[in-house]
């Protein structure tokens, strides 16, 4: 297993906050918080991983419909440039926007960037 949180939250720091999403931390707008939603060994032998495929989810919260969409646009840019793929974006109502991406992830190669 990869643990990858500080980078996400490190990219995506300049933005706005970043937070685990289990974290207790005061909702603040705007905000984005991120899930690991997969963290699966494509590839291993001798009991170690040599291609890990990984999922995140990252939930953007903001004051307004426009600023939630301007600030999917700007996290897709950055997990885009960092050489993550998006599977899937769409807003959650009027202040919520969830984008889904996916890497993956070898000890000599990464797609997403380091």
């Amino acid at each position: 297993m990869v643990d990858i949180n500080q980078k996400i939250a490190a990219i995506l720091s300049p933005l706005a906050p970043v937070e685990l999403a289990d974290s207790e931390a005061d909702l603040r707008l705007p905000s984005i918080y991120i899930t690991p939603l997969s963290n699966a060994s494509e590839i291993s032998f001798d009991n170690r991983d040599f291609l890990t495929n990984i999922s995140y989810q990252v939930d953007i919260y903001a004051e307004t419909p426009q600023k939630c969409a301007e600030m999917a646009q700007a996290v897709d840019d950055v997990m885009q440039d960092n050489g993550w793929t998006r599977s899937n974006g769409q807003p959650m109502g009027r202040q919520r926007y969830v984008l889904t991406y996916t890497a993956l992830v070898s000890e000599k190669f990464n797609t997403y960037k380091e």
